[in-house]
């Protein structure tokens, strides 16, 4: 179980572009510096931003003076609107529904089994979204 590096990614430029908001020093930050920063190709920030930027997150300004910044207060985006932004929606524990129970001999055993572990997973995904809902950017770049 792994999300895309692109997720990571896409946590790092925001954070690099908010505490260098914060910090006052660009008003904007160009795609190249943050590759430099960041060590991450200009390629990948160019489809990542797009994507942050499409959803609000980010915004940018083109020309020499040009780049990236924060659409919002870093208090406002949370981990978990950038999780959607890049992974979308899908649900992180893909259970096999296709199951043949008849060749069992206990099947209420094997159903309720089935059951049980489907509601683990349900708990701890839903577990790590509410972490990812309640972690803002403004938290961590304390």
């Amino acid at each position: 179980m792994s999300f895309s590096i692109a997720f990571s990614q896409a946590l790092e430029i925001v954070s690099y572009v908010g505490i260098k908001q914060k910090e006052e020093r660009y008003e904007y930050l160009s795609i190249e510096k943050i590759s430099e920063k960041l060590n991450i190709p200009v390629p990948s920030i160019k489809r990542i931003s797009s994507l942050l930027k499409k959803n609000g997150i980010l915004s940018s300004k083109p020309g020499i003076y040009g780049g990236l910044r924060l659409a919002k207060p870093a208090s406002k985006i949370t981990f978990y609107d950038i999780l959607v932004t890049i992974e979308g929606t899908n649900q992180l524990f893909k259970v096999h529904k296709d199951f043949n129970v008849d060749v069992f001999q206990d099947q209420n055993k094997v159903k309720s089994w089935l059951q049980e572990s489907s509601g683990v997973l349900n708990k701890a995904e839903n577990a790590m979204l509410d972490v990812l809902k309640n972690t803002n950017l403004e938290e961590i770049n304390k």
